[in-house]
């Protein structure tokens, strides 16, 4: 099993081939990847379509049979169309998660919103996931903070601070035990210090293939590979702890 926690589903694979994931997993089967967490992206660069990519992820999940893990998307600037829809999505869809990109969304994650919305998802068991490494909305410690105020949920770090903020990444998984991370664009360097320095046991790895048609799963594998980190650890990122968060 190796599964990748962090892909999307972009409009291109749609034009291509309908809602069949047959097509958009040629690339992640190539690896060995088994399982996919699909998160959205049309719905994070434009509001008006949020409600259609997360419909469109669900109906990608179904037909994938288990292997796509769908998560949704929100939006926050209007409280009781985002807790509607995030009922919509975990009571009719089968959402297993929720993702937000503040800074592609412009949300800030400090509002009564999004308080709401991690209420909802610790009583759910579902996680958050949140693109991290970009100022000034997306900051490996505001995610922190947030996971502070809701200790019962289980929040993400996608990109583990990314090339420029893996050092504040480490810091706040360290003081956070509900924050996890997905080395999903760390360099080497840094994904050997994430290792090393923060609780494996809540380690990801993510491609962040699907948001065009390019071979990031493979792009992402030779990262993992150059970071020169054991087998032992490598199957836990890869297949241990995703099956222990989603329970596959």
């Amino acid at each position: 099993m190796i599964v990748d926690c962090h892909t999307h589903w972009a409009q291109c694979f749609a034009d291509r081939d309908g809602l069949d994931p047959a097509g958009w997993f040629r690339v992640p089967q190539q690896y060995g990847v088994t399982h996919a967490v699909m998160l959205p992206f049309t719905g994070l660069l434009h509001a008006g379509r949020i409600a259609q990519d997360n419909t469109d992820i669900a109906a990608v999940a179904k037909a994938s049979h288990g292997r796509v893990l769908p998560f949704c998307t929100l939006n926050t600037w209007y409280r009781d169309e985002a807790i509607s829809e995030l009922t919509r999505c975990l009571d009719d869809l089968g959402c297993r998660g929720i993702k937000f990109h503040p800074w592609l969304q412009g949300q800030s994650v400090s509002t009564a919103v999004m308080d709401e919305i991690c209420e909802v998802a610790a009583d759910r068991g579902v996680p958050i996931l949140f693109h991290d490494g970009t100022p000034p909305f997306s900051l490996p410690s505001q995610m922190a903070i947030l996971a502070k105020r809701h200790p019962s949920v289980t929040i993400i770090l996608g990109h583990c601070g990314m090339l420029e903020h893996w050092r504040e990444a480490i810091e706040a998984m360290n003081s956070t035990e509900n924050l996890w991370g997905c080395l999903c664009s760390p360099h080497p360097a840094a994904i050997r210090q994430l290792v090393r320095r923060c609780d494996a046991s809540r380690l990801l790895w993510g491609s962040d293939y699907g948001f065009s048609f390019a071979d990031m799963v493979g792009y992402r594998m030779e990262m993992l590979g150059a970071a020169d980190i054991s087998d032992e650890l490598q199957n836990r990122l890869l297949a241990e702890n995703p099956k222990r968060l989603f329970q596959l």
